[in-house]
């Protein structure tokens, strides 16, 4: 074949710092994003002009005793709106990662061990490792989405269905309003005050310090109510993980038959398709000590079908429960460093004049503050103290930590905890109002009960908040007038004796509000009552209080009076303060202990909901496929094909000749729902012939064509488009000719022979063949560009593009597949008003003649 041929336009290029990890590589769908792994282990997010956009690695550190190997990616995968990407790590955890700000979102372990782990010969243990990463959408309720599509007529698209919002605008104009449907998915947390950002932590997770994140996690544009996203891990022991909506967990169970046994069964490939709740899975089962035949299986989520549009609500404001249990979380701890670090300093100067005034006068710095305020005397230690190490300095040190401390106590109460305890307060009341349905309550596995002891737990952490803020506030005051007597103190005693400022220094203490600075003295200084709301900190030289009894406050079973009984040991507390007392001789739960019970408590809810939903997932394996398809290259496509009866899903499978490696196996597995249990209806499969050469890499483009890298006889590299839908399932424009189609053979489930015996179609793209229209990109022959090694295709309408990594794994391209299409309908569009304007100069010369 002679080395010209079609070129696609290019949009980018880059070189890479490091070799890239080919398997890695992930185009975002809706961004011009480009996702790799390197093979140091770095993540590496690029544009198309080549700008990093954010990046990094998870590895340990092995000067600290961590396993480089836990940073290990093992495979990514973007969310169908491009805005985070899943990264799989090798200590079988997941990252959820935001393509806005690049920091993580969520981290979460994927994996529980089953059974007994395996081991080495030296005892180590034999984890499972992370074989695949999907991430995709389903209807909740397919059957009016199918309605929706077919009332249209054709002007929206499932894409539009899915579009962030209730309704699309462009929906909207075709679709029919649905009342019932607009009162359930009526959310007013977009009507409550945004909620306020963190300080920075300097963690990985530190998601909440930045406008942009909080806002991506608490107030972005709802999806629609209609769908819901999952995110499904696979493992080489043939365990599947799922969670949905980006953080809430479903659980794992098995597919392969030795769970728990490292390469026992790899999952290779996932997909879905919108409208079915039926997933499919790729699975590679050990047969010995080599790989046995790869096997289709299929996952009912009937969960999906079975709460309907109840499940994404419930999902959602689970997920949005999450999150805030985080941020109610950080806001605990950055109240607790507050207090340490208002009370650090002045304990330490404290300490440091306590022992003398012990020593000579027999008194500790209570009294002698209290002398000082009430007499003008100072004693003589209390002098030097003032003088020589509190100083100026000094007292502006302590005024910064102490009054800071208190303004940022009181910052975070009021600007972060409570208005997240309201947010909280208003999704849980949904869920109760959930729980109440007695249509969804054993479907969602929702328990009013349990919820209710949750509200409980929210309003004592509400009467605590104000507790904190009117405490903080009351302090905050009689500090400020202590520390204005103090400097003024201060300054009077480095006066010189007899001379006139120590005369108007003295004359301006009755100026003085003495009752607030003798509270601070006698309280606050050395009691003060948050001690009673917040946990103290280890602080150096300062003896900590003795620790609760472990698990003192967790939620027994029998917590219907929690409110009742915290209420009155409040009540005990402020009693023992009227009396004198400091109130920590009685024993109540602090801020910690709250949050502390209300995870648990929340953990059980989300347990049982996850359990609910994980035992309406079946699976099956309908499909075997041949000994010889390469388990290398491999992939599979859940197709709607509305033509055929019932209008099933098709599920497609791809995949390489081990011993002819120029031929394309293509499975095609109908699959009928009932109830969201799936079954098989027919089962074929077609060889696809490119004659000679070898295939490097085939994958499935979502608008129902496989791509192909192939090689031919003389080392060219070619890229091919080709539709892989029988003639029965394609939509065809009767003005166009016939395309060529596979032909298509029904085999059994499983096969008898290592490879399939059915009629070969011969790929030739020869010029005036009927597949001439499939080359797509013809490489160059020579240089650094002839030898493609992987190519990631996104499959954007109207945006598709080609992500080309050449042979050394350090440079890749970026090439646009609409491009080549658009110059295509122009040449076509120019040659029918040539043939027009031919035909009207023909007639002008017979109407002359």
């Amino acid at each position: 074949m002679a080395e010209e041929g079609p070129q696609l336009t290019p949009v980018g290029e880059k070189t890479l710092p490091a070799k890239c990890k080919a398997q890695t590589m992930a185009y975002c769908p809706t961004m011009d994003l480009i996702a790799l792994a390197t093979e140091d282990e770095e993540l590496r997010v690029f544009r198309l002009n080549g700008q990093r956009v954010f990046g990094g690695s998870f590895g340990g550190d092995p000067y600290l005793g961590e396993d480089e190997e836990d940073g290990e990616i093992r495979g990514m995968a973007w969310k169908g709106n491009g805005r985070l990407l899943a990264v799989a790590c090798g200590d079988c955890t997941l990252r959820i990662i935001s393509s806005y700000s690049g920091k993580t979102v969520n981290h979460y372990p994927v994996y529980q061990t089953q059974g007994e782990p395996s081991r080495l010969a030296e005892g180590q243990e034999l984890t499972p490792k992370p074989t695949s990463v999907g991430w995709s959408i389903n209807f909740t309720d397919s059957k009016t989405a199918q309605r929706h599509l077919l009332d249209s007529a054709g002007q929206v698209s499932i894409e539009d269905l899915l579009a962030p919002g209730v309704y699309p605008s462009k929906a909207a104009a075709v679709l029919k309003v649905d009342l019932p449907r607009e009162l359930a998915l009526l959310d007013i947390e977009s009507s409550l005050p945004k909620l306020t950002t963190l300080p920075a932590t300097g963690g990985e997770d530190d998601v909440f310090s930045s406008r942009t994140s909080i806002d991506a996690i608490f107030h972005s544009t709802k999806d629609t109510g209609d769908s819901v996203d999952v995110i499904s891990v696979g493992f080489d022991d043939g365990t599947v993980h799922l969670r949905i909506f980006n953080c809430f967990e479903i659980g794992s169970f098995p597919v392969g038959s030795s769970p728990g046994v490292p390469d026992s069964c790899r999952i290779l490939r996932h997909a879905s398709h919108p409208l079915s709740s039926t997933h499919a899975l790729l699975a590679s089962p050990a047969s010995g000590n080599d790989r046995g035949p790869p096997e289709l299986v299929t996952m009912d989520l009937r969960f999906i079908t079975k709460s309907g549009r109840y499940l994404s609500l419930l999902a959602s404001k689970t997920t949005q429960l999450q999150n805030l249990l985080r941020y109610i979380g950080q806001v605990q701890r950055q109240i607790e460093l507050e207090w340490k670090n208002a009370q650090e300093l002045p304990a330490r100067f404290l300490r440091s004049v306590n022992e003398d005034l012990q020593e000579k006068c027999q008194c500790d710095f209570i009294t002698a503050f209290y002398h000082l305020v009430v007499t003008g005397h100072c004693y003589e230690p209390m002098k030097e103290f003032l003088v020589d190490i509190v100083g100026e300095r000094g007292h502006k040190r302590w005024d910064k930590a102490v009054a800071g401390g208190y303004e940022n106590i009181r910052r975070l109460t009021h600007e972060c905890l409570l208005p997240a305890l309201e947010r909280s307060q208003v999704l849980l009341s949904r869920l109760v109002g959930l729980s109440k349905f007695h249509k969804l309550s054993d479907v969602l596995g929702l328990d009013t009960t349990k919820l209710n002891a949750i509200v409980e737990t929210l309003d004592c952490l509400h009467i605590l908040a104000h507790r904190i803020l009117n405490h903080a506030n009351e302090e905050l005051d009689q500090f400020n007038s202590f520390a204005r007597w103090l400097r003024h103190e201060i300054n009077i005693l480095n006066s010189e004796p007899l001379s006139q400022t120590l005369e108007e220094l003295q004359e301006k203490r009755d100026l003085f509000d003495v009752p607030p600075t003798v509270k601070y003295i006698t309280g606050a200084l050395t009691k003060s009552a948050l001690r009673n709301f917040i946990r103290q900190l280890p602080m150096m030289g300062v003896v900590p209080p003795p620790a609760p009894p472990a698990g003192q406050w967790m939620p027994d079973g029998h917590d219907r009076s929690f409110y009742d009984t915290f209420k009155s040991l409040l009540q005990q507390q402020r009693q023992a303060r009227e009396k004198g007392e400091d109130g920590t001789s009685i024993q109540s739960p602090k801020l910690n202990d709250l949050t502390k019970r209300m995870e648990v408590q929340f953990e059980k809810v989300f347990e049982e909901i996850a359990l609910t939903q994980r035992r309406g997932i079946l699976h099956r394996s309908p499909l075997t496929l041949h000994s010889d398809c390469d388990q290398q290259m491999i992939d599979v496509i859940v197709c709607y094909e509305d033509l055929l009866e019932g209008q099933p899903c098709t599920i497609y499978i791809a995949t390489k000749s081990t011993t002819s490696k120029h031929q394309v196996y293509l499975y095609r597995v109908i699959i009928d729902s009932v109830g969201g249990v799936s079954s098989t209806r027919s089962t074929s499969v077609a060889i696809l012939d490119l004659e000679n050469g070898e295939v490097r890499q085939l994958q499935f483009v979502n608008d129902d064509t496989i791509m192909i890298l192939w090689r031919n006889s003389d080392g060219l590299f070619h890229l091919l488009n080709i539709p892989f839908q029988p003639i029965s399932a394609r939509q065809q424009d009767l003005d166009e000719p016939p395309a060529p189609t596979l032909i298509y053979t029904e085999t059994t489930s499983i096969p008898s022979s290592p490879k399939p015996a059915v009629p070969v179609t011969e790929l030739d793209i020869s010029d005036g063949s009927p597949w001439e229209g499939a080359l797509k990109h013809l490489f160059a022959a020579h240089g650094p560009k002839a030898r493609p090694v992987h190519v990631d295709v996104n499959g954007r309408k109207g945006r598709r593009a080609v992500c080309v990594l050449y042979g050394d794994a350090m440079r890749y391209e970026v090439l646009d597949l609409d491009a080549a299409i658009e110059a295509e309908e122009e040449e076509e569009e120019l040659e029918e008003v040539e043939d027009e304007y031919s035909n009207d100069e023909q007639e002008e010369v017979m109407d002359s003649d």
